[in-house]
């Protein structure tokens, strides 16, 4: 019986009205099981309508509903996901006659009172914002009804804190509401039953339909270079081609730098998370509209946003996982019946071998896992609060029960009992035998952590020019590096800083500048170990042919590891260390991913900075680690050390040695925040790690810091399999001088980037926005004339026509009472200097015509600023850059006046 036969006779009608003309093969499989009632993971390429696949069958069920509360919760990890859902529901839901809300933090009070009052049958909300639904007596009832729950990308949320509480979350649904229907919208991932266990919860099953994007993947990889200014060719290149392109990126650092270098074009724009939301949603209308061509973009645009059809995507550089080409590259293309074409250009022989390893494993469908947090301490204390504010009172043995339910904290034992005991000494609870009852401060930590994602200001990023806000920082980057006058990119264009005022950073372009480009916390995508081992493999066999027919990746190869030999360097491999004596230290060759070096790095500068009486640096890639060590100690005593390793040691050895480092402050105060412990806006730098230490030693605070590092930031079980191989001969070390493999880890720093001039750029943008500027113009002759314009509006030499005088000022809209405080009989004195400096005005508009009222519409620019700009006599740009200087002028002395 074919699918759409199963579905509700209204629904069908629908599907008429709304051009179906076939279902997806995802929507074919995944009906069936939806309408027997089963839970269920739909695992299909973004475009392939997933969301329909759960939508429709749930709208028959809504439609042979009861109603009166929430029937449907359809849960995404956006707002942005949000808002293209409810504007493709909108449609369905009004033909079926049913009702459909979103919820989120931005939605105005007046729309939530009407939500309580009268709950739509399907509401779109984030995971944060159910958490807040269980708060209100009234909202609890309506949750009641729901009788399906959809979450969206859930790939994305399996994998974090965010999921944790979310699977809490649905499982304190379950107490009201039964056992609705759970269905999972996922992305293509490596360990699907996990996902499935992670939606049904413990002891419950989901189906699983699965389309495999593979076959559909059409991946091309090619060698760019090792310049940027060429690698920006080969982007054109590939943007040669007919149709819309995105060309993701694996940090907005390097979309910046490439948004700058393309800038010129014209067709394209630059989309990340740290853009006002406005700039990014003007970028996606543009690009739906098909003003522009191309967004360079990060991870923001791999979610199902709708920016409508993509004909090709380009990854600049090697998108680094597996799970995230397919991803991105599956934008392209879009239906089931259309190949996603996609194009990597990497940037170094590294990047190129990387590159056409994930491309390999792309096409074979070998996909990460997602690693679901187990255990986390700092998710359970909030949700702990949270029952205790819903109930009021509660016993441990109940909230036991509905953690059982769920996969992360099912058998987690005594975590339960360690967590309530701390909240306990924080007062967010009181423990009275088996009992946990609630305190006034459970509530006011409620209202500031219902989401599990750390807090970090953002800095907005205030263009003088455009008067607009083109972007945020994060708060660590602007405490930690920018002062006034220096120079970073955001949104494709080089700043320049002038001011950091009311919180925020006051900025003119920059122009004949060299720029250090921003860098946002966290942002870079580690390579994880099987494709570093993958990598290592490939370098020793040499069979690139067998990865690639392009003639020009072949020889790049080739002709780097012939350098290689010509030089008598070994070549290290998933086999074999090399460690490389230089002049800053030792470098430690070990294809094992960006997680297990971050270990084995860390471990090895803690026993040789113990066993020498030295400090050591390190820094670390997926290939390689650089110990910073003194002339004394060299590539025989770090392979003394490696040897001297054993596996079961190594977690022991990172937790003593952690203590002392910031990347453990920084994340116990951010636990500790979570579990209210510290106040969730205490100063991070003024806490004392000592301070801390004595706090939190031993307690289930420092266990989930400890944990979180382990699980979210190293790889101790990667890093144990090299050293166990090293052990047991089955990976061979070898010592030897610097060669260029290894030199590639000496030249880690800051991008620097050469910007060509963007000066005519600057200048049309503050002649666009004086043009558009309101300006009032009242006569100083008759005062009995004022009249509001435009800029560009105003005659050549304006004439009050009233009494055919000419002497006419200017004022900017705000300052229009002057004029009025002008014409008063009886003035005081700074009522009459008022008067001499309108008078002052008029009389340089009549003498210099529209071009003074231009001046005058300058921000900060009076009568004497724009006698200074008018007499350098000025025509064309450089009369608008006097403008700009006299308004740079204002901004970074205005409050000294």
């Amino acid at each position: 019986m074919p699918a759409t036969d199963l579905l509700h006779p209204r629904v069908r009608a629908c599907l008429s009205k709304r051009g179906f003309e076939d279902l997806s093969p995802a929507q074919e499989q995944s009906i069936p099981l939806l309408v027997k009632g089963k839970h269920l993971l739909v695992i299909a390429p973004t475009g392939t309508g997933k969301t329909e696949s759960a939508m429709l069958p749930v709208f028959g069920g809504m439609l042979s509903g009861e109603g009166g509360g929430f029937q449907a919760l359809y849960i995404t990890p956006l707002r942005a996901l949000n808002r293209d859902i409810l504007g493709r529901m909108e449609w369905w839901c009004r033909e079926l006659g049913l009702t459909v809300g979103v919820r989120h933090g931005d939605t105005s009070t007046s729309e939530r009172r009407k939500q309580s009052l009268s709950p739509p049958d399907l509401l779109i909300t984030t995971p944060e914002t159910l958490q807040a639904l269980f708060m209100g007596s009234q909202l609890r009832k309506h949750l009641a009804k729901v009788r399906y729950v959809i979450v969206d990308e859930i790939h994305e949320l399996a994998g974090s804190k965010r999921g944790a509480q979310l699977s809490v979350a649905l499982e304190r649904l379950a107490v009201y509401a039964g056992n609705f229907q759970r269905i999972g919208l996922s992305a293509t991932v490596g360990n699907p039953e996990e996902i499935a266990a992670f939606l049904s919860g413990a002891g419950r099953s989901a189906a699983i339909v699965q389309v495999p994007i593979s076959k559909y993947l059409d991946l091309t990889v090619v060698y760019a270079g090792e310049k940027l200014s060429r690698q920006a060719r080969c982007v054109e290149q590939a943007l040669a081609t007919p149709g819309s392109h995105l060309v993701f990126t694996n940090t907005r650092v390097t979309a910046e730098a490439l948004g700058h270098l393309l800038y010129d074009r014209g067709d394209l724009e630059v989309h990340h998370g740290s853009l006002s939301k406005e700039v990014r949603i003007a970028a996606e209308e543009r690009f739906r509209n098909g003003e522009i061509t191309t967004l360079i973009c990060t991870s923001s645009m791999e979610l199902g946003i709708d920016i409508g059809y993509v004909e090709q995507v380009v990854q600049f550089s090697s998108p680094r996982e597996v799970s995230r080409l397919i991803q991105r590259v599956g934008r392209a293309g879009h239906r089931m019946d259309r190949v996603s074409h996609g194009t990597v250009l990497a940037t170094g022989f590294d990047d190129l071998l990387e590159s056409l390893v994930i491309a390999r494993r792309a096409k074979a469908n070998e996909v990460e896992k997602v690693r679901i947090p187990r255990g986390a301490g700092d998710v359970l204390a909030n949700q702990v609060a949270a029952i205790a504010v819903e109930y009021g009172e509660i016993s441990r043995t109940a909230i036991r029960a509905i953690l059982e339910r769920t996969a992360p904290f099912a058998g987690t034992g005594p975590l339960l009992d360690q967590v309530c005991e701390q909240m306990a000494l924080h007062r967010l609870i009181r423990l009275e035998g088996d009992l946990v009852i609630t305190t006034g401060r459970a509530r006011r930590y409620l209202t500031a952590n219902l989401s599990m994602i750390p807090d970090e200001r953002k800095v907005p990023v205030f263009d003088m020019v455009s008067r607009r806000t083109v972007g945020t920082l994060d708060e660590s980057f602007v405490v930690g590096w920018v002062t006034t006058g220096a120079v970073f990119i955001t949104k494709g264009q080089l700043w320049r800083v002038l001011d950091i005022e009311d919180g925020r950073l006051i900025v003119e372009p920059a122009t004949k500048a060299k720029g250090e480009l921003p860098s946002w916390e966290g942002e870079q995508i580690p390579v994880p170990f099987e494709v570093a081992q993958e990598v290592g493999h490939l370098r020793g066999s040499r069979q690139v042919e067998s990865y690639t027919d392009s003639r020009r990746s072949i020889a790049y190869v080739d002709t780097f590891l012939s350098e290689m030999d010509k030089n008598r360097s070994v070549v290290p491999t998933d086999r074999l260390i090399t460690l490389e004596n230089t002049d800053e230290g030792v470098i430690c060759n070990i294809c094992a991913g960006h997680r297990a070096n971050e270990v084995i790095g860390r471990v090895l500068s803690l026993l040789l900075s113990a066993r020498y009486g030295t400090s050591v640096g390190i820094e670390i890639d997926a290939y390689r680690v650089l110990l910073r060590l003194p002339g004394s100690v060299r590539a025989a005593e770090v392979k003394e050390t490696l040897f001297s390793l054993e596996p079961s040691y190594i977690q022991g050895i990172l937790e003593i040695g952690l203590k002392r480092t910031a990347l453990y402050k920084w994340k116990l105060v951010q636990v500790a925040k979570k579990f209210g412990a510290i106040d969730a806006d205490a100063d991070f730098e003024r806490i004392s790690i000592h301070r801390l230490s004595e706090l939190f030693d031993k307690t289930v605070i420092q266990q989930e810091a400890y944990r979180e590092l382990f699980s979210a930031y190293m790889d101790v079980e990667g890093a144990s399999r090299v050293i166990g191989d090293l052990k047991a001969g089955s990976i061979e070390v070898t010592i030897g001088r610097v060669s260029i493999l290894g030199a590639a880890g000496l030249f880690s720093s800051r991008d620097l980037i050469t910007p060509a001039s963007v000066d005519p750029a600057v200048l049309g943008t503050i002649r666009r926005r004086i043009e558009e500027q309101d300006v009032i113009l009242c006569c100083m002759h008759c005062r009995m004339w004022k009249s509001r314009t435009k800029v560009s509006r105003v005659p050549d030499q304006p004439v009050c026509p009233n009494c055919g005088a000419k002497l006419i000022a200017a004022l900017k809209p705000w300052d229009e009472p002057l004029y009025a405080i002008a014409n008063k009989k009886n003035k005081n004195a700074e009522e009459r200097a008022v008067e001499v400096k309108l008078i002052r005005t008029a009389n340089i508009v009549l003498s210099s015509g529209k071009k003074a009222v231009i001046a005058l519409s300058g921000r900060g620019v009076g009568p004497e600023h724009a006698s200074r700009i008018l007499a350098t006599l000025t025509e064309g740009d450089p009369f608008y850059r006097e403008i700009l200087k006299a308004e740079r002028h204002y901004v970074q002395t205005h409050q000294f006046w």
